[in-house]
């Protein structure tokens, strides 16, 4: 008894995973699994769409609330939204002004005359009803005279009820006679009002178009000054054609310079080669005039070992000869000058 107490007390309890029905269940758990993944690849696309719009939504409710902000809570932006319109406003404005001044003048006094024609057309009506007012006066009138006359008819026949009925009409008819006389007195002090204003309106039209023809005179008088300023401004003032011409100038006075200076450049070459020549001729000179004292010497030389008798002119070289500038008796002394020439050598 107590060993299969004990056996069985040592035997692990299964949990619901290690049972075979466990191992089902954890089958279908995958397959639960994988058709969830599915379904959320396949609903990812649209998951997207929905997140992308809820982003937008709250993107454009934020700029809402911003502008409305802006607009109707905030003070210091909406001051500065309302000069930036006046700015904006106003710089259109003048661009308009700019491309046409009198064309804006001509357009306001049409825009007078428009409404004078509306004033007008208002006056035409109210004069329409005026008469038409003045029309049932008189019928009223003829009705209440009428009236009058049948019942002194019935009065007379002692019609009491023919009497009290025209009676009555004539009453009404004097009592339509007063209001419509009282609305005749509006009216005409509305016409007297209106053709008032349409005299007032015809002076200020008048007086806008001479102003406008007066100015649009003076705008062409401007324009033609402008380009004759603007004509002079190019003769005299700075304009690209000047810089263009400096440019033009400054190019040729520097070619100018340039020539200029190859030419003083080829001069200067020119005296050096002189000079070269001058010097060339004074080492000539120099070396002649050194040959004329050496055969000097051997003249001298010649005298002393008992040479040609006294008073006898000494043979000269040829170059000593042209030196001195005689040419004559050169042939008879080259022996004489040579002999010597070669002992003053050999000494």
């Amino acid at each position: 008894m107590e060993t299969s107490a004990t056996a069985g007390a040592s035997k692990p309890k299964r949990t619901f995973w290690q049972k075979p029905e466990g191992k089902v269940g954890a089958g279908i758990m995958a397959a639960l699994g994988v058709a969830m993944a599915w379904g959320f690849v396949k609903a990812l696309p649209m998951l997207i769409a929905i997140a992308e719009n809820t982003l937008y939504l709250a993107f454009l409710i934020g700029m809402l609330v911003l502008l409305y902000c802006m607009v109707f809570v905030w003070d210091r932006p909406r001051t500065l939204l309302f000069y930036m319109l006046q700015m904006v406003s106003r710089w259109l404005t003048s661009n308009f002004v700019e491309m046409d001044p009198v064309a804006i003048l001509k357009a306001f006094v049409g825009q007078m005359e428009k409404r004078r024609e509306v004033i007008q057309d208002r006056l035409a009506r109210i004069v329409g009803v005026r008469r038409m007012v003045e029309a049932k006066v008189a019928k009223s009138e003829k009705e209440r005279q009428d009236a009058l006359r049948l019942a002194k008819a019935a009065q007379a026949t002692h019609d009491e009820d023919g009497l009290n009925a025209h009676a009555e009409i004539a009453a009404r008819r004097a009592r339509d006679i007063t209001e419509y006389q009282s609305m005749l007195a509006q009216m005409q002090s509305i016409e007297k009002l209106l053709q008032r204003v349409m005299r007032r309106a015809d002076y200020h039209i008048q007086t806008a178009r001479d102003e406008a023809n007066q100015l649009a005179d003076k705008h062409t008088i401007t324009g033609a000054v402008a380009s004759a300023t603007a004509a002079a401004q190019g003769i005299f003032g700075d304009s690209d054609l000047a810089e263009v011409r400096d440019m033009a100038a400054d190019r040729i006075r520097e070619d100018y310079e340039a020539r200029l200076g190859e030419l003083q450049t080829l001069i200067d070459l020119t005296d050096f080669d002189h000079a070269v020549d001058l010097n060339q001729m004074a080492f000539r000179q120099e070396g002649l005039t050194q040959l004329l004292e050496a055969e000097k010497k051997v003249t001298a030389a010649e005298l002393s070992d008992g040479g040609p008798a006294r008073g006898t002119a000494p043979a000269l070289s040829p170059a000593a000869a042209a030196v001195l500038g005689g040419g004559t008796g050169a042939a008879a002394a080259e022996p004489a000058g040579n002999r010597w020439r070669d002992r003053l050598r050999k000494q």
